[in-house]
């Protein structure tokens, strides 16, 4: 047993920037996933070489259920980095389903498409180069799920151009929509008030159920509902 003030350490949130879930009970959750993909462990290896924010692997395994439980064969990623996220979805298409990743990076893109490779998930895959919202505004139809993960400040623009794009049955996702803890702490930069700006626009839409799940940095689940 480690003296008491690690112990508090070690119990409390990781707060403002960081996960908000307690560490030693996000280590208990991770554990009880007993076989690991291991491309998902390099592509987590890499985050923490890199310094790179990716949603983990509690966030990730969320995803791919909520993509299995309405049998999605259709989702966008507004915004992807080099396929986190986007690699836990794959995992849940069908091989003749489409997964669209959109990032600014070539580098981050470039990246991503050997992770699939290697996975052996790229047939589901398709990459898209550039700014997130011309892509889905060139894109056609409908999507079971749009993944929103831009620019905080973008957040309220995300809700107003992505949700009509998302079926009805399917999910409108957001990530960091607890924001470090700043969403309670009064803060008034313009991330912060994208987050609150969505996050009211989710909770009042008529066509939407929406609730935060407190895991990693809060992730917004929304079911379109018509």
């Amino acid at each position: 047993m480690g003296p008491r003030s690690s112990r508090r350490d070690d119990l409390a949130p990781r707060g403002r920037g960081g996960d908000i879930v307690v560490p030693r009970i996000e280590r208990y959750l991770e554990s009880l996933e007993t076989t690991r993909d291991a491309v998902l462990t390099q592509m987590e290896r890499q985050a923490a070489e890199r310094d790179f924010p990716i949603v983990g692997p509690l966030v990730g395994r969320m995803l791919c259920l909520l993509a299995q439980s309405i049998g999605a064969r259709r989702i966008l990623e507004l915004g992807s980095g080099y396929g986190y996220s986007a690699y836990w979805f794959a995992r849940a298409l069908p091989d003749d389903g489409e997964l669209i990743l959109t990032e600014a990076s070539a580098q981050n893109l470039a990246q991503a498409k050997e992770f699939f490779r290697e996975g052996g998930v790229r047939c589901r895959v398709r990459f898209e180069p550039g700014d997130a919202f011309e892509i889905l505004e060139r894109l056609p139809g409908e999507f079971d799920i749009i993944f929103n993960d831009v620019d905080k400040q973008q957040y309220p623009s995300a809700f107003h151009k992505a949700v009509p794009r998302v079926r009805r049955g399917g999910y409108f996702l957001s990530d960091n929509m607890l924001w470090g803890g700043r969403v309670v702490e009064g803060h008034s930069d313009p991330t912060t008030r994208g987050v609150l700006e969505l996050t009211r626009l989710l909770f009042r839409a008529p066509n939407l159920y929406t609730t935060i799940l407190p895991i990693r940095d809060g992730v917004s689940v929304s079911l379109k509902l018509q």
